[in-house]
């Protein structure tokens, strides 16, 4: 049934339609296909969270604690237990959005800025972020990726929407606690297998700081992402069993947490330039 049915047959009940894409890291992300089609404000309803919201398609009008705005996919807004809403929909029924629903502590750092507007707009580039980790939800990527790509999405936005700048001039003493908070990681990671098996909470919790946390400060002080970093060490780690005489590939994909030897596969061309079984004879030839 294609989105045009589906809305359809929502209609009839007037209700949409709600798919939890993401669940990790106390953050979940909601796929809505909104089926209301009234043109004049319905409700109001009331807020039960601290939400990010991320138009991907059609528009329709917001009203929330009394600002009125129109959203459309240049965009999104923020909403707060306890706020009051309404939605028309002017244009019709059938718009989609991603609603990212988010820890207080994370909303008050991110969001609770000098600009006291619901209403935000979020750049090009953002917004193809925040549509390639819904396919990366859909297809194969592993809930480590997916928790630190949601956490560089939601700076992201805040970045876009000019609630939040990030480190701008770094004191001393948090360059350096920055710079221990990495090498820890780094050391954790290289302990093998089953560090490089843990999700981005326990990896976090084990070097005493926040999954958000750890997954900016990695960036910012090494130039990559914390996952690119994982996968990489990873696929050395196979690299270096391959090269030690292991050649089942399944068990490797296993040992080091990939989803499958698909994704192993895939990373490793990425990584490497060669599939594992590739680089398997590659590594087993005898001059």
């Amino acid at each position: 049934m294609d989105d045009s049915a589906r809305c359809r047959e929502a209609a009839r009940g007037r209700r949409g339609m709600l798919r939890c894409r993401i669940a990790t890291a106390g953050i979940t992300v909601q796929d809505i296909l909104c089926c209301e089609d009234s043109t004049g404000f319905i409700g109001p309803g009331r807020a039960d969270a601290h939400t990010v919201v991320l138009a991907r398609s059609g528009g329709y009008l917001r009203r929330i604690a009394g600002e009125e705005f129109f959203v459309d996919p240049t965009g999104g807004y923020l909403t707060r237990p306890g706020d009051e809403h309404q939605v028309a929909h002017p244009a019709g029924p059938g718009d989609r959005s991603s609603e990212i629903r988010i820890t207080p502590a994370l909303f008050a750092d991110r969001f609770d800025g000098p600009s006291a507007s619901r209403r935000f707009t979020v750049t090009g580039t953002v917004d193809l972020h925040h549509r390639t980790l819904l396919a990366a939800a859909r297809g194969a990527a592993d809930t480590f990726e997916l928790t630190d790509r949601l956490h560089r999405l939601v700076d992201e936005v805040a970045a876009s929407a000019g609630h939040w700048h990030g480190d701008t001039a770094v004191r001393p003493a948090t360059a350096r606690a920055h710079a221990r908070l990495v090498r820890d990681t780094c050391a954790l990671l290289a302990t093998g297998a089953p560090a490089l098996r843990l999700s981005l909470e326990d990896l976090a919790r084990s070097v005493g700081a926040s999954p958000h946390h750890l997954s900016r400060v990695f960036r910012a002080v090494t130039g990559t992402s914390l996952t690119h970093y994982r996968n990489d060490l990873r696929i050395r780690g196979v690299l270096h069993a391959l090269e030690e005489g292991e050649h089942a590939l399944r068990a490797l994909a296993h040992a080091y947490g990939f989803a499958d030897q698909s994704h192993l596969t895939r990373l490793c061309r990425g990584h490497t330039g060669h599939a594992p079984s590739a680089v398997r004879r590659l590594l087993t030839e005898r001059a």
